[in-house]
């Protein structure tokens, strides 16, 4: 028996009809697609907070350089 809740009432899927089995079906593919969609955004910014670092940690690194060239 799976059991659905919206606005704080429960509905028993086993009787819904084909059509509202379909909606459930649409409404869980859109609930996976964002769980997914926030997964791939959540990976990407952390790479760009990875670049980022190695980006300044390289910076730092060239200005250290720049700074031994000058003594």
């Amino acid at each position: 028996m799976s059991i659905l809740t919206i606005d704080d009432k429960e509905y028993n899927i086993d009787d819904f009809d084909d059509n509202q089995k379909q909606i459930v079906n649409i409404l869980n593919v859109g609930t996976n697609s964002v769980a997914l969609l926030n997964h791939i955004v959540q990976c990407v910014q952390a790479v760009q907070q990875l670049k980022t670092n190695e980006l300044k940690s390289s910076l730092d690194l060239k200005d250290d350089d720049q700074s031994e060239l000058e003594l």
